[in-house]
């Protein structure tokens, strides 16, 4: 699969990280780490394959912590409509 240049959008300001491979351009060095260890792992040196296995070990992190702000918004979420419930249903009790 190849990316052209044009179909990657990165801001002015930044400075892209080229794959030294293909020389797509990302925002981010991890970004960059990562795609060289899911696409050019078998040409990877030492170094390459460390910020891999960095840069997927934050990605895990990062996942895992929006994993954990979803099960609590929707926590909360339940608990706003089953305490709404609750409250209109007290005020419609017969009294």
């Amino acid at each position: 699969m190849s990316v052209a240049d044009s179909e990657v959008r990165i801001p002015d300001d930044e400075t892209p990280a080229r794959c030294p491979h293909c020389r797509r351009p990302f925002r981010s060095e991890r970004l960059r780490a990562l795609h060289l260890g899911d696409f050019h792992g078998e040409d990877c040196s030492t170094d390459q394959r460390e910020a891999y296995e960095d840069a997927l070990e934050a990605e895990r992190e990062d996942l895992f912590l929006y994993h954990l702000k979803v099960v609590a918004a929707l926590v909360g979420v339940y608990a706003f409509f089953f305490l709404t419930y609750l409250a209109v249903s007290m005020m419609q009790a017969p009294g």
